[in-house]
């Protein structure tokens, strides 16, 4: 805890009395300082990733797990993740288009970072990587920053392919503990968080207008909000529900995306103020 709020304050500091391209730098540079904090002080430890030396050299395999094959029970929960995380990325490229200053279009764009992603997460499933999807983490960057160039993001991941390809490099960078990381999570999720709320105030007109007496919009965000947050408060909440409920209803992302769309149905459907309004 010391060492994350040590972290989180050297970042707010710099971002503080720094300026121009250094100010942009201020989570990198604050990491940086987080981790010589530890090193100095002891309360991190730096432990190389895969428990091999920093001087072992490491190549992706093709298909480490093995030839694939279809397994049905096994796909069915990743149908629900991957519907899930159509929603999630949707709101991402809208918060993107926001950041950027760039009129978001999600009938034209969403369809282009699906096609991107599912094309990514196969390519990375032959090395045995997980699947992808869009990075809310660098919305936040992108917004604390100021950075609103292709090129950047572009020269980012030239970056990333030439830092994983030496072994200790990678290694290096993963040793750092876990609490520094942590640390300066916090402070671009907290910047997430905004952006999201922010949102979700223009989505919700009863907000703007409370004499309208429409209060569907929040009846919808409050339980999702609620069913999003309920595995993070109470991890044990569902121990006793079946596996398959474990999987759907233990994921915050899933359950609430699944929550604010059937409640949204459910709403457009059946409750005559927003039908009115729709007409």
């Amino acid at each position: 805890m010391i060492l994350a709020a040590a972290t989180i304050g050297c970042t707010v500091l710099l971002l503080l009395v720094l300026r121009g391209v250094w100010r942009q730098t201020a989570v990198l540079l604050g990491m940086g300082a987080g981790a010589l904090i530890a090193l100095a002080t002891g309360l991190g430890a730096f432990a190389p990733a895969g428990g091999g030396s920093l001087g072992t050299p490491a190549l992706p395999r093709l298909l480490p797990y093995g030839a694939p094959h279809f397994d049905v029970l096994a796909a069915l929960p990743l149908l629900v993740f991957s519907l899930t995380t159509l929603a999630e990325f949707t709101g991402q490229t809208v918060l993107n288009s926001q950041t950027v200053g760039r009129q978001s279009d999600p009938g034209r764009d969403v369809p282009r970072v699906a096609r991107a992603d599912a094309l990514v997460s196969v390519f990375g499933a032959l090395f045995g990587t997980s699947l992808l999807v869009t990075s809310a983490e660098n919305i936040g960057i992108g917004r604390l920053t100021g950075v609103r160039s292709r090129f950047v993001t572009a020269g980012a991941g030239v970056l990333l392919v030439l830092v994983g390809l030496p072994a200790p490099l990678s290694r290096l960078l993963a040793a750092i503990p876990p609490p520094v990381v942590g640390g300066s999570a916090l402070v671009i999720y907290g910047i997430i968080a905004v952006m999201g709320v922010t949102m979700l105030g223009r989505a919700l007109p009863a907000a703007a207008d409370p004499g309208s007496g429409d209060s569907s919009y929040a009846t919808v965000a409050a339980p999702a909000l609620t069913a999003g947050l309920l595995p993070v408060v109470a991890p044990d909440l569902y121990q006793g529900f079946p596996g398959w409920a474990r999987t759907i209803l233990g994921s915050g992302v899933v359950a609430g995306t699944l929550a604010a769309v059937l409640l949204h149905a459910l709403f457009g459907r059946f409750d005559p103020t927003r039908r009115a309004r729709a007409s």
